[in-house]
This record gives structure tokens, C-alpha cells and sequence, in this order.
């Protein structure tokens, strides 16, 4: 009975542990519209990398628009604990990007939802103009 006691378990998936945050929470609307998100633990305060990721997709659910969801695909990431997505955000507004993650050591896998905000074109610095 003692031995039992030292066996390693997997954890039960606890939402409340865990953190999905968006790197750059606004983008540019577009087609393959790039979003990075952060997947980070809040019992060991840092960044987790090794996520399997699932059933992407995006969709208008932070502005009330249940049902229309698109497509996100999962592309590498060489930066740890940052997953990128592509998907397509054709109109302004803020998406949802919804995902499941399977962590390591954790038994279930996690609902993610990660908000950002679309707008028709990024404000860029302007140099200054030089006048001859």
C-alpha cells in the first residue's frame, strides 16, 4: 500500500492552471491572417511548450455571433511556449480563436479561447519627412 502511495499519476486538467494569452492581441484583418498565443501555467509561472493542438477554428463569439466559425491551422512555432495559427478574418471585430491543448502530464485536454482584436490596417510609425 506505501508503494502506491509514490506512483506517479497523471493529473486531472485543472482550466484554472493554466493560461491561453494572445502574443499580439490585435492583427490585421486579412487571409492567413497570422495569430500567436502563449500557452503559460500558473502554478509554475512559466511558458509550457510540447502542446498538442486541436479542432481549430475562429469565430465572431465575443460579439454575440454564435455559428459561422472558419478554420485556424496550427503552424510550427520556434519561439517556446508561442503556438502559431492561420486563419482567415475577412471583417473588423473581435474573433475568438478556440482550440483544444493537450498538455503534458495532464489526462484531459483543455478548451482554449483566445480573443483578438481585428482592425482593417495596423497604424505603422511614419518616419519623418525630410523636405529638400
Amino acid at each position: 500500500m506505501v508503494a502506491l502511495a509514490f506512483w506517479p499519476t497523471v493529473s486531472q486538467a485543472n482550466p484554472a492552471d493554466y493560461r491561453f494569452e494572445a502574443v499580439a492581441p490585435i492583427v490585421e484583418r486579412g487571409v492567413g491572417v497570422p495569430l500567436k498565443v502563449r500557452i503559460w501555467s500558473r502554478t509554475a509561472n512559466a511558458a509550457i511548450a510540447g502542446a498538442e493542438i486541436r479542432d481549430a477554428y475562429v469565430d465572431r463569439s465575443p460579439e454575440g455571433q454564435a455559428g459561422g466559425g472558419l478554420p485556424a491551422f496550427f503552424t510550427p512555432s520556434l519561439e517556446y511556449g508561442v503556438y502559431n495559427f492561420r486563419a482567415d478574418l475577412p471583417t473588423d471585430g473581435t474573433w475568438a480563436l478556440k482550440f483544444t491543448a493537450r498538455l503534458f502530464g495532464e489526462a484531459q485536454p483543455l478548451p482554449a479561447s483566445v480573443v483578438f482584436k481585428v482592425v482593417g490596417r495596423l497604424a505603422v510609425a511614419k518616419p519623418p519627412s525630410r523636405r529638400p
